[in-house]
């Protein structure tokens, strides 16, 4: 509430982390900069993918904080493990890697892991009630 609500604390959120991520990277590759200018200078498709890549993660960002808003964050969580299964398995048809029973149990464990992270809290309160 002191934020003004969740599209304030996003905005909030998505400006600090541009400012830690750009002092991270000043200070760790900052010596490559000018070059990286000159890269984007001489080469649109970089630019054009840097944009476009900052476009979709804002966009994707802004539509989980809208389905949180309507939903909760459970429903939010097990549509997010759903997404990690849908992009693994088409990653896999892509490739055109197989799935054997090995890369399918770790996969299973991590989006086991992941879901049972996202959705412990709510889990526990539960169960104390």
């Amino acid at each position: 509430d002191r934020m003004g609500g969740v599209g304030n604390q996003f905005a909030l959120t998505s400006i600090n982390s541009f400012l830690f991520c750009l002092v991270l990277m000043l200070v760790t590759e900052g010596y490559k900069f000018g070059e990286f200018v000159t890269l984007c200078k001489t080469s649109n498709i970089v630019l054009v993918n840097l944009i476009y890549s900052g476009l979709w993660f804002y966009g994707y960002n802004e539509l989980a904080t809208m389905t949180i808003k309507k939903t909760n964050a459970v429903t939010q969580s097990v549509a997010n493990t759903a997404k990690r299964v849908i992009v693994i398995v088409g990653v896999a048809i892509v490739m055109g890697e197989s799935l054997d029973p090995l890369k399918l149990i770790g996969c299973g464990v991590g989006i086991g892991g992941v879901f049972l992270y996202s959705v412990i809290d709510d889990l526990v309160k539960k169960a104390k009630k």
